[in-house]
């Protein structure tokens, strides 16, 4: 069945579910609100059924509407992609890639990563945005991001390829002079008597910690701050008695603030890392150039 419509059409469509309101929408793409109006009406015609919801604040997409809008913005993503390798087959390299990255990643390996990546693509423009698995995920199946670099401990989905590169094993770091710094074997005992620093959103961390817990027979910590960095919550845990938990892979990071591993009974958690993006008829060259910087720069064999 062919689909005879204007790319445009999407590409408008689009605009207006992320301004909310066809006013603004219409001035960011540079034409008027009734031709706006007329390309939207255009697509629900054609499509047969309603796209937007129209209220006093602006507009929100319907369950269908939804569907275009995921679709629609991937399709931009593909367009971007051919755009991105015909540039290359020309002999430049411009284009934009959007990564996402866990703070462990960003922390250790993005700065090479993302200065390798623009010191070889003359012209390549990088967007790193740090992040968790639940934050993460979501931009990447949305077409906001173009590869992610994170645990890949998160269920199996049929629209996204996981790559493992590394293994991370979670420790708990406390301030030198913490009561338990010269202890050993800490058992879940010594340290449910602090409170705990962690990641924001992190929920699945967050869930492995009172699991950790739950499993020793005893009530999880209270969790006192989160914060969206490590080196925020690196600096916080060195100004009092907290507790927080991290990659062993972040020890020097965490010995350079001011802060030790504590020698604790048992693992606390591990989990598969490395990268995840869309499934494709094809790697996107972008993707294969962040994915190559990154195994060189965790020490991973790049195969030719």
């Amino acid at each position: 069945m062919p689909y005879p419509i204007d790319h445009r059409l999407i590409r408008q469509f689009v605009v207006a579910v992320e301004h909310g309101n066809i006013t603004a929408a219409s001035v960011a793409l540079h034409i008027s609100q009734p031709a706006l109006t007329k390309s939207i009406r255009k697509l629900e015609d054609f499509l047969g059924v309603k796209l937007l919801e129209r209220h006093s604040r602006g507009v929100v997409p319907t369950v269908f509407g939804e569907v275009l809008l995921r679709r629609g913005k991937l399709v931009e993503l593909e367009f971007e992609y051919a755009a991105t390798e015909i540039e290359a087959l020309k002999g430049g390299k411009k284009g934009t890639i959007r990564i996402g990255t866990s703070p462990v990643f960003s922390t250790l390996y993005m700065p090479k990563v993302s200065a390798e990546i623009i010191q070889t693509n003359p012209g390549v423009k990088i967007e790193l945005t740090n992040g968790v698995l639940d934050t993460l995920i979501p931009s990447l199946l949305q077409g906001d991001l173009d590869i992610i670099c994170s645990a890949l401990d998160f269920p199996d989905h049929p629209g996204i390829v996981k790559e493992h590169l590394i293994n991370f094993e979670h420790a708990v770091f406390a301030r030198d002079d913490h009561p338990l710094a010269n202890h050993t074997d800490i058992d879940a005992t010594d340290l449910m008597a602090y409170e705990w620093i962690m990641l924001a959103q992190d929920h699945i961390a967050i869930s492995r910690l009172r699991s950790y817990f739950l499993a020793n027979g005893i009530s999880p910590p209270r969790i006192a701050m989160e914060t969206n960095s490590f080196e925020t919550a690196f600096s916080v845990v060195k100004e009092g008695d907290f507790l927080t938990s991290a990659s062993l892979s972040m020890v020097n990071f965490a010995q350079s603030s001011g802060l030790t591993l504590l020698p604790t009974k048992g693992t606390l958690w591990h989990f598969p890392a490395g990268v995840a993006y869309r499934r494709s008829t094809s790697r996107p060259t972008p993707v294969i150039s962040v994915i190559n910087s990154l195994k060189k720069a965790i020490g991973f064999r790049v195969l030719g």
